[in-house]
C-alpha cells in the first residue's frame, strides 16, 4: 500500500538531494554540503539552516566553512514557513546577495495526457559519452553541470534519460529515487529541437518509466512557469507552499 503523500517528507527529500553529488555534513545549525572537485556548483557546494535560533553564529560558520575551502559561502532556503522573514534583513548585513525564487512544486497524482512522439527513442543513460559532455557544456549548464552529473550517475537510483532523434540527443530528463519519494530533474530539450513535442514525450515516457520501477510520490520543481502547462498536461498537479523560496551567496 503506498504511503500517504506527506509534503513535509517531500521538503526532507529534496533538502537532502545534494547528498547524491557531494559530501554532506550533519551539523548544529542543519546541513552542509561540499564538493571541492566542483566549486562552480551551487547545487553542490551551499548551507541549510534550519535552526534559527542564533542565526549571526550559524552564517559566520558557513562563511568560515567554505572560505577556508576557497569556495563562495552559499545558503539555500530550508523550505519552512517564515523562514523568509528572518534573514531577508540578516543575510545582507553579511554580505551575501539574496535572490528570491519563484519555484512551483509539482506532485504526479493523475493520467498523463502527453503522448509519445514518433521516432524519439528515449533511453536510460548510465555513461556520458564526448557527445552528451558537449551538449550539456554548450547548452545546459557548463562544465560544473557535467560533473554533477557523472557523480550522481555513480547511484544506481539515479536514471538519466535521454531522448535521440535520428541518433542525436535531443531532450534529457532524469529522476533520481528516494524513500518513497522520487524527484524530476533536468527536463530539458536542445534549442534546435523545441517545438517538436520532445519534452512533452520526454515527460510522458518519464512518469510510466518511473511507475514500472517504483511505487515513489513522484515531484518535480519547476524554475521556468512557460514549461509549467507541460507538467500539467502530464499528470502533475501544482503543491501549494507555506514558504519562499530563496538563494544567497557571498562572493569571496
Amino acid at each position: 500500500m503506498t504511503i500517504p503523500f506527506n509534503i513535509n517528507r517531500m521538503k526532507d527529500t529534496e533538502l537532502h538531494y545534494p547528498q547524491r553529488f557531494a559530501n554532506m555534513q550533519q551539523k548544529d545549525f542543519g546541513l552542509i554540503f561540499w564538493n571541492e572537485g566542483n566549486k562552480a556548483s551551487m547545487e553542490s557546494n551551499h548551507a541549510v539552516i534550519t535552526d534559527h535560533i542564533g542565526i549571526e553564529s550559524s552564517i559566520r560558520s558557513v562563511e568560515s566553512f567554505y572560505k577556508a575551502k576557497g569556495i563562495n559561502p552559499c545558503i539555500f532556503s530550508s523550505l519552512t514557513p517564515g523562514e523568509f522573514e528572518k534573514i531577508r534583513s540578516i543575510l545582507p548585513n553579511h554580505g551575501f546577495e539574496l535572490e528570491v525564487k519563484n519555484y512551483e512544486y509539482f506532485l504526479h497524482d493523475h493520467e498523463s495526457s502527453l503522448k509519445p512522439v514518433e521516432n524519439l527513442d528515449i533511453h536510460r543513460i548510465r555513461a556520458l559519452d564526448i557527445d552528451i559532455m558537449e551538449t550539456i557544456a554548450l547548452e545546459y549548464g557548463g562544465d560544473w553541470t557535467i560533473k554533477v552529473v557523472e557523480r550522481h550517475l555513480l547511484h544506481p537510483s539515479f536514471h538519466l534519460l535521454g531522448g535521440f532523434y535520428d541518433g542525436e540527443l535531443a531532450s534529457l530528463a532524469s529522476i533520481s529515487i528516494f524513500a518513497g519519494y522520487s524527484r524530476v530533474a533536468d527536463v530539458f530539450t536542445r534549442e534546435k529541437f523545441r517545438g517538436k513535442g520532445f519534452a512533452g514525450a520526454m515527460i510522458h515516457y518519464l512518469v510510466n518509466y518511473h511507475s514500472s520501477i517504483s511505487p515513489n510520490h513522484l515531484y518535480l520543481f519547476s524554475d521556468h512557469p512557460e514549461t509549467n502547462r507541460i507538467f500539467l498536461k502530464g499528470g502533475f498537479t501544482p503543491l501549494k507552499r507555506d514558504f519562499q523560496a530563496w538563494v544567497a551567496i557571498k562572493k569571496i
